[in-house]
């Protein structure tokens, strides 16, 4: 049996407004600047940025918990809101480095998103996020956040914390993307996907 690393229980303080998390390990942002090439109207995008407009899309605070088999990260997120020409603001989409032993718990604590699922098979599926809202997410299935609401999106997420996030699975892979349509949230089929 392999022996764990000696940890201590461990409690995390946390909160929405102002988004913050303690004690802190990693915090990853993710400005527009960092993430452009995630977004399909590539033009809109360059016009922003060239206009002095570099939005922060994604920030997330990891916990300070092992990277070792046996213990699970904790971490909280929040997707902005706002869009790239007609499509939400997002994460940028992973799937796990081991598909059969790393699935993921979102708990939704405020905003309105739309979970992106799709395998390596092709199989697509969406769940909604909101709060009160618990989603699953099984091992094989690769996982997008898009905020679709007018406040910020912010989940806690729990997962092995060994697992790698392979972001070779992006937005060319996705088969659709969210956007807005005539005022209302609509799906459309990714230009960019297999490119």
């Amino acid at each position: 049996m392999k022996k764990m690393a000696s940890f201590l229980p461990l409690d995390i303080d946390f909160s929405i407004d102002p988004l913050d998390f303690t004690p802190k390990g990693e915090i990853i942002t993710r400005k527009l600047s960092s993430m452009k090439d995630a977004f399909v109207d590539q033009d809109a995008a360059d016009k922003m940025l060239a206009n002095g407009q570099d939005p922060l899309i994604v920030k997330v605070f990891m916990a300070e918990i092992p990277a070792e088999e046996g213990f699970l990260m904790v971490n909280i997120n929040a997707v902005y809101p706002g869009k790239v020409g007609n499509e939400y603001f997002m994460t940028k989409g992973h799937i796990h480095d081991d598909p059969e032993h790393a699935p993921e718990v979102y708990i939704t604590l405020q905003g309105n998103g739309k979970l992106i699922l799709q395998n390596k098979n092709g199989d697509f599926h969406v769940s909604e996020m909101r709060p009160n809202k618990i989603n699953y997410i099984p091992a094989p299935w690769a996982h997008r956040c898009v905020n679709v609401g007018d406040d910020p999106l912010i989940y806690i997420g729990v997962f092995p914390s060994d697992t790698e996030r392979d972001y070779s699975f992006d937005s060319r892979t996705f088969k659709q993307i969210v956007i807005e349509k005539a005022g209302k949230v609509a799906f459309a089929d990714n230009p960019l996907q297999n490119k």
